[in-house]
């Protein structure tokens, strides 16, 4: 195979992991063993970063380079953003320089802009990676405007607005219709560009996440010990969006059955979530952890009897596939990524969310007490699903099968016409 230079963009901030950076981390890793891929990693980093840094790293070179005060609104303002990208491109331009089979593979939508700007001075083909659906983020910043589309897209889909409706921001139309290649990560996603982005299907491909495996004993979960309170687990930033909130209340029903249950939650948790959870569920066996190190995360997983994913908007979720990894019986919310993951009744228990155009989409609070009260109650049950969704693992969520899916990507990349 000839090779190919591949160039990783991505936008980061100083001291926060996101679900992006765990992807960039994995993809690295599983690129190891394809020596015909020369990887450079060029990272756009806000914080305390005052002057561009280039280091060897084991498989692959990283550029690290300073994002101006002020980004966000930089980064909506064509000019300003092209005036950065002229005054950035200068520190990596050596990267790209006499070298065959150049691939810019972007996992932020706002760095179309800067991928633009070098296949301008050096051409590349351009593959974006759509990570997430960035209308959906409304639920947590703008609901009112996120139940408006999510009427338009998934009520009133014979005849759908303007697509304009559903972009958040200038880069995003150019990061879908520009690039040679647009990778997805569930198939609702690559459903949404066809459909409300109108992009052909041929450009499109739908990779799974996938991450190394750090759980070999399937059957761990049947010889846990177990404890007179049942223990479930929540992974994710404490938001509205993951729907914590309706987990809380279906505990509350849960308890009020008589059963004693305990909730772990870990992940990022700003203070005033943090309130709201101790003053308003105060009578519940609740655990605000915060983010903690993975292998405090992994005796979770593995100590837990179950695991709750109440989102109300998902996309290929590395929580849930944590939890297939680790063979945590699984109770989630039937949207997005989450629904394409598991199936009711064989590896997880899915739970309906509900929509009102008063009150918005929510998640169905009864069904999931239920569901937990079924997974309390039957230990078959909770046995089964936990080795059915390891070998759901095993099947669709390795490191090595994401790796071999997106290389294939590249090589049908390269193989096209390089846009000029």
């Amino acid at each position: 195979m000839n090779e190919i230079n591949l160039y990783l963009l991505d936008m980061s901030y100083e001291n926060n992991t996101s679900g992006v950076d765990r992807y960039i981390g994995s993809l690295l890793a599983g690129l190891e063993n394809f020596p015909f891929i020369h990887v450079y990693r060029i990272l756009f980093l806000s914080g305390n970063i005052l002057f561009h840094k280039e280091e060897k790293r084991k498989n692959y070179t990283q550029a690290v380079i300073p994002m101006p005060q002020q980004s966000d609104e930089i980064i909506g303002e064509r000019y300003w953003f092209q005036k950065y990208n002229e005054q950035f491109f200068p520190l990596v331009k050596h990267l790209f320089e006499n070298k065959p089979n150049r691939i810019i593979h972007i996992h932020t939508l706002n760095l179309i802009a800067p991928a633009l700007y070098i296949n301008s001075q050096i051409p590349c083909k351009i593959i974006t990676h759509l990570h997430c659906i960035p209308w959906k983020d409304f639920y947590n910043k703008n609901p009112k405007k996120f139940n408006q589309l999510y009427a338009s897209y998934y009520l009133d889909d014979a005849q759908l607005p303007d697509k304009q409706r559903f972009l958040t921001n200038n880069c995003e139309s150019d990061s879908y219709t520009i690039p040679d290649k647009i990778i997805c990560v569930t198939h609702c996603a690559k459903d949404f560009l066809k459909k409300a982005m109108e992009i052909p299907e041929e450009n499109i491909a739908v990779v799974s996440n996938g991450i190394n495996d750090m759980e070999n004993d399937t059957a761990g979960k049947a010889s846990k010990k177990r404890s007179d309170t049942f223990q479930c687990l929540f992974v994710g930033t404490l938001s509205e969006g993951k729907g914590i909130f309706y987990i809380l209340k279906a505990l509350r029903k849960v308890q009020a059955q008589g059963f004693s249950v305990c909730l772990n939650m870990a992940g990022m948790c700003n203070s005033s979530v943090r309130k709201q959870i101790k003053e308003e569920y105060g009578d519940l066996q609740v655990n605000v952890l915060g983010r903690i190190p993975f292998e405090e995360l992994q005796s979770l997983y593995r100590e837990s009897d179950i695991g709750i994913i109440a989102s109300l908007q998902e996309q290929c979720s590395y929580a849930a596939i944590e939890m297939a990894m680790f063979g945590l019986p699984v109770i989630a919310t039937a949207v997005d990524g989450l629904d394409e993951i598991f199936t009711d009744g064989v590896n997880a228990l899915k739970v309906n969310t509900r929509f009102s155009k008063v009150f918005g989409l929510s998640v169905d609070t009864d069904m999931l007490a239920d569901k937990i009260i079924a997974l309390i109650e039957n230990d078959r049950l909770r046995e089964q699903l936990g080795i059915n969704v390891r070998k759901l693992y095993l099947e669709k969520f390795t490191l090595e099968r994401m790796a071999q899916q997106t290389i294939h990507v590249y090589k049908e990349t390269i193989n096209g016409k390089i846009k000029q």
